[in-house]
């Protein structure tokens, strides 16, 4: 009978939250309540909201132009390779681009959408 009492008493401790488990909630309520804070900071001041809104417009923009730039530097960069390629290989070699970076294009532009 002692053995069963041990035995049930080490479940219900092994099966009890562990000390990390509670300091992770404490983090994520702590997190929710400084979130919460800001919104109602940012909230109150129309000035600040324009001004967030005016930056993340400008960070998108920026994200486009460097899509944008990274597109025209492959694009050159595939020039140079097509150029640089033996006769043989060109239609291969730029068959091969085009299906590549097809997929990339459709990939970036499905995920701007």
């Amino acid at each position: 009978m002692k053995k069963d009492v041990n035995e049930y008493l080490n479940n219900i401790i092994n099966s009890a939250p562990s000390e990390e488990m509670y300091f992770e909630a404490i983090r994520d309520i702590f997190k929710d309540l400084v979130k919460e804070y800001i919104r109602k900071k940012i909230n109150e001041d129309e000035e600040l909201k324009k001004q967030i809104s005016e930056v993340i417009e400008e960070f998108m923009e920026a994200k486009i132009k460097e899509y944008d730039s990274l597109a025209k530097m492959a694009k050159v960069t595939a020039k140079i390779g097509l150029v640089s390629a033996p006769n043989g290989i060109k239609q291969e070699a730029l068959n091969d681009f085009m299906n590549t970076f097809k997929k990339e294009i459709e990939e970036i532009i499905k995920s701007t959408l």
